[in-house]
């Protein structure tokens, strides 16, 4: 069994998005990073995140506090409990307008990144050229643009007898 805990100690100061927060991948000697992304995150009484927009889909996972998320020219009241999806290339954050830490946990998927080394790892797995899209020919099969090995005539003496 694996447990990722994240203890108040292991939140960091994320100047570029204006929150504390601990990524939950890579998973160091439990779990294989995935082709997606997660994070524990804290938004300090009083702060908005940084707006910012992505290639990914995201999802917020709010567990406690409360606060305005914002996308585009729309916002919304969250709290714990709710579940907030965010669309790609949508400019968004969220401001904790309470007096204690809002902390969600956020998972973002399908961006160009994660995409491109998905396909590339399905590319070595099944021996695929990423640069073709073509299977790689195996030790004992001939290469795709080989000609077709030639069918034998049927022998003319078959079936007679002498």
């Amino acid at each position: 069994m694996h447990v990722f805990t994240t203890a108040p100690e292991d939140m960091t100061f994320e100047e570029a998005y204006n929150v504390s927060g601990r990524r939950i991948f890579p998973w160091n000697d439990a779990v294989k990073e995935p082709f997606w992304g997660g994070a524990w995150v804290d938004v300090a009484p009083g702060a908005t995140s940084t707006a910012h927009s992505h290639d990914e889909n995201e999802m917020f996972f709010v567990v406690e506090g409360s606060g305005i998320m914002r996308q585009g020219e729309e916002t919304r009241r969250v709290g714990a409990g709710d579940t907030v999806f965010i669309t790609p290339f949508t400019d968004h954050d969220l401001t904790n307008d309470g007096t204690t830490r809002l902390r969600f946990i956020t998972v973002w998927w399908n961006g160009s990144d994660a995409i491109a080394r998905e396909r590339a790892h399905w590319a070595r797995e099944f021996g695929i050229d990423p640069a073709t899209g073509t299977a790689a020919p195996t030790p004992d099969a001939p290469a795709p643009d080989a000609p077709a090995p030639a069918t034998p005539a049927p022998d003319a003496t078959a079936g007679t007898t002498a």
